[in-house]
């Protein structure tokens, strides 16, 4: 049935059911569209992009270059807008921020830290769940401990484009043990680890091999040999080294809840588990994705545990930088899936 409206020059026009349904398709299309530019991320401005090159020291040595890094750039930037955008709605239960890495793809990022990708990658059926309250972020519960604290544990570092995420781990357990002994902190040397014990030591290794290395050749302080992220000649004739007693490294194998007994009573844990570019622009939160794997190709130093809005995490002391995750920091998932992301031991001192 032909259905008429009257416009403002009083004329009627008579309109097929036809002709009405393309008039609310297109206002359907108007709507969406104005719907879709609130709801659209807008990129960042070049003075975004200059205080990322400022704030990171970052220089390219071709216009080229440069044109190619800022479209990386933002990329990233608009993925990590969306990313807390639903953090804010309570969406996802870790935010992001930019860093060091935003010029890179996670391509790039992955081959940088020597995060070998594996291809069997498991997807958890368990959906992210967030119990959040965006008033009061600080409502942990008292089943937590944290290493920190107790003044335990240094500063992180980076690692740099040198595969020794295995060194830090085992020298990270080494000053903690030192701590818990004498009650005195000491920054040990990565370096000297790296340039002594083999001659591939930045294609990747064992903690136990490192903890080892250290028992037999003791350890040398990092104001004396310090960090520069490349394999050296070892000038180990010329060094004193300190020796630190210990039996020898022990492994726990076990669950969460065994694991998070285990740290309180003997102190930090070298964890290893997989490492995806999605750490890529953590910084706060409790870090959780569905899909993981269970092949380990990065360790970390675990210094506590905790609960923050109702999602339990570990504390991992990372080897990326401060200026990365909660300065050098992340809070990673715990008890959402049994040896979630390959974590199934921990390695401590004795």
């Amino acid at each position: 049935m032909p259905t008429c409206i009257r416009l403002r020059s009083n004329r009627l026009f008579k309109m097929t059911t036809v002709n009405i349904a393309i008039l609310c398709l297109c206002s359907l299309a108007y709507v969406n569209c104005v719907l879709y530019s609130i709801n659209m991320i807008k990129g960042p401005t070049e003075k975004d992009w200059k205080q990322f090159k400022l704030d990171f020291n970052k220089t390219y040595e071709t216009k080229e270059e440069e044109q190619k890094r800022f479209k990386i750039f933002k990329q990233n930037w608009i993925g990590i807008q969306k990313h807390n955008k639903r953090y804010t709605k309570g969406q996802e239960s870790y935010s992001q921020a930019v860093n060091a890495f935003a010029d890179l793809s996670e391509n790039e990022f992955s081959e940088f830290y020597g995060l070998r990708a594996n291809e069997i990658i498991v997807k958890y059926s368990q959906n992210v769940t967030v119990n959040r309250t965006l008033q009061n972020n600080d409502n942990n519960t008292d089943e937590s401990w944290d290493w920190r604290d107790a003044g335990a544990v240094t500063a992180p570092q980076d690692q740099g484009q040198c595969g020794s995420c295995w060194v830090f781990c085992a020298v990270g357990l080494l000053e903690s043990y030192y701590f818990r002994a004498t009650n005195e902190l000491l920054d040990f040397s990565e370096q000297y680890v790296i340039d002594c014990i083999s001659n591939s030591s930045c294609a990747g290794g064992t903690p136990i091999s490192a903890l080892q290395f250290a028992k037999d050749n003791g350890v040398i302080l990092e104001s004396e040999y310090p960090y520069n992220a490349k394999q050296n000649e070892c000038p180990i004739a010329r060094l004193s080294p300190l020796r630190i007693r210990f039996e020898n490294a022990h492994v726990i194998f076990g669950n969460d809840e065994e694991l998070k007994d285990e740290i309180k009573k003997t102190g930090p844990l070298g964890v290893c588990l997989y490492a995806s570019s999605k750490w890529m622009f953590y910084k706060s939160g409790v870090w959780y994705h569905n899909e993981c794997s269970s092949e380990v190709n990065h360790c970390v130093l675990l210094v506590g545990y905790g609960t923050e809005n109702g999602n339990d995490y570990w504390i991992f002391k990372n080897s990326w930088g401060q200026f990365w995750g909660d300065d050098g920091y992340i809070k990673f998932a715990r008890n959402r899936h049994e040896n979630y992301c390959g974590i199934q031991y921990g390695l401590y001192l004795k």
